[in-house]
């Protein structure tokens, strides 16, 4: 068992949560890019809180 084999186990987890949150992510995503001149902290926070959730789901 390679040291890099587990390394890198943690990203995959994290890529394959991201993608099955798309949805989400895509809507966060375009709030801040809707805001991004004047972005001031929890701006988008209920779209990140969703994009959040999802993959915290899909994580487990």
């Amino acid at each position: 068992m390679s040291k890099s084999k587990y390394s890198t186990r943690p990203a995959k987890k994290l890529i394959s949560a991201t993608a099955q949150c798309s949805e989400s992510g895509t809507v966060y995503g375009e709030c801040i890019l809707l805001h991004y001149q004047n972005l001031k902290k929890g701006i988008c926070e209920k779209e990140f809180q969703a994009f959040k959730q999802c993959v915290m789901k899909h994580v487990k």
